[in-house]
């Protein structure tokens, strides 16, 4: 299947490009990590009927897992800040038959006024931010009484080290982070 062009410039900037070839990056890594994002979605709380926030919805796998949870009765709503990445997530969304999804190009950090949730969700989101614990405090806003706010964050910072130290892993660790700037590689154990 070929993705449409997922290439637009956008305010901000996401370390790791807006092409192409990053689009079927974050599809490919979905297939390693999905069902472990399944898993922990289920754990949060994410059940049938529910009204999802997702926050950083890329080319939507998230989303399409929500939608799979929440079922036909639930509702998605898919936030990213690059309006051509949605386009691939929309298709990909329609082309699963789904028609409870949707998404809007957006800041996370600055959502306006889109109404209350069950659950606000992201995965690998908040790394990107600068201010993480602002987005998470503004989260709350759009949030039920009760509701879940579950974000997915790695621990791959440079103290993430196998004993005794390898190669492969060495070369991982280098393959994993940008070259200058990028997200915050141990969001996974900070505490804000």
């Amino acid at each position: 299947m070929t993705e449409p062009s997922a290439t637009t410039a956008v305010a901000g900037d996401y370390s790791l490009g807006r092409s192409d070839g990053e689009t079927r990056r974050l599809i490919n890594q979905h297939k390693i990590y999905g069902p472990i994002t399944r898993r922990w979605l289920v754990a949060a709380g994410i059940t049938a009927g529910m009204r999802v926030l997702d926050l950083g919805s890329g080319a939507g796998d998230v989303a399409l897992l929500l939608a799979d949870l929440v079922g036909p009765q639930g509702r998605v709503l898919g936030v990213d800040q690059n309006p051509a990445i949605l386009d691939v997530a929309r298709r990909r969304t329609e082309a699963a038959g789904w028609t409870t999804v949707e998404f809007r190009a957006g800041d996370v950090a600055r959502l306006g006024s889109i109404g209350r949730f069950d659950a606000v969700v992201g995965r690998w989101i908040l790394m990107y931010q600068p201010d993480p614990a602002d987005v998470v405090k503004r989260c709350l806003g759009h949030l039920r009484p009760g509701g879940v706010v579950a974000f997915q964050e790695s621990d791959l910072g440079p103290g993430t080290r196998p004993y005794p130290a390898g190669p492969v892993h060495e070369q991982l660790l280098r393959w994993h982070t940008p070259p200058t700037g990028g997200p915050e590689m141990r969001m996974g154990s900070a505490s804000t």
